[in-house]
């Protein structure tokens, strides 16, 4: 029986190890973590659109074929970030190299089947560094920008922080960190740029280990006046992650056109 013993548990610690190191579904890992094959490249789609109606059966189509469950705007597919309705995994489709259709449509109910398109678009993938597709405005203002992710070479103790605005009634704002000026005047479907910021007590502005708080006012107003939106929390600064935030919505807006300030996680390790 000994014997028996001896020669099993080392297959058992084996299956054990094997099992473990199999990726069999969403894990926080970054995509990166399991490999992205030389002619393929890395997608996600942010759901930065808000109608007056707050649908919550749409879905993501790439080439034809959907690619997600059903969705809510303010959604990143795959993965997510902060004060969005999709996970905290900094997650990305892999998606053939060259031109990709992607369309936001409704199904029919219980189908496969489009009853509606929202919104249709082409992007051109040229390598495998991951990309975010940030979609807005509603019906046939629907617009689109695709941005790169600069997640590499990211040092210990900062943040890589970028910024797209999104919002379609404010034709620019000036993004704030702790009420000190980040960038002034980005405009509309425009970005920061990718921005090394220093966290914890170096963070700018820093008030106490787990207050950062982002905000954007209309281009050129004072720092003193109310912020368009804003958003406070322990996780809009991260070690050795890349984030980007997006203002959406409507400024002045209720419901389901209400202003947000959210973040997409775009590497979290």
């Amino acid at each position: 029986m000994k014997k028996i013993i001896k020669y099993i548990m080392p297959l058992v610690a084996l299956f054990v190890f094997a099992s473990c190191k199999k990726n069999t579904g969403v894990t926080n890992q970054p995509y990166d973590t399991y490999g992205t094959p030389a002619n393929k490249g890395q997608l996600k789609v942010n759901l930065a659109f808000a109608y007056a109606i707050d649908y919550a059966n749409l879905r993501i189509k790439l080439n034809g074929a959907y690619v997600s469950n059903l969705l809510q705007s303010r959604t990143p597919f795959p993965g997510g970030g902060y004060n969005t309705r999709g996970s905290n995994f900094a997650l990305y489709m892999s998606v053939p190299l060259g031109t990709n259709a992607v369309s936001i449509v409704m199904p029919k109910v219980d189908t496969n089947t489009d009853s509606v398109v929202l919104f249709s678009t082409n992007v051109n993938i040229t390598d495998n560094t991951p990309q975010t597709l940030h979609i807005t405005d509603t019906a046939a203002n629907m617009k689109s920008v695709l941005l790169k992710n600069n997640i590499v070479g990211i040092a210990d103790g900062i943040c890589r922080f970028n910024f797209v605005h999104l919002m379609p009634n404010v034709p620019a704002v000036d993004l704030y960190l702790n009420g000190i000026l980040m960038k002034a005047n980005i405009p509309y479907l425009g970005n920061s740029g990718a921005m090394d910021i220093p966290v914890g007590i170096n963070a700018p502005g820093f008030v106490s280990g787990t207050s950062t708080t982002w905000a954007i006012r209309t281009a050129g107003a004072a720092s003193t006046t109310a912020a368009l939106v804003s958003y406070a929390s322990a996780n809009g600064l991260q070690s050795g992650v890349a984030l980007t935030g997006f203002s959406m919505g409507y400024s002045a807006n209720t419901g389901a056109r209400l202003p947000y300030l959210s973040l997409t996680l775009d590497r979290n390790q």
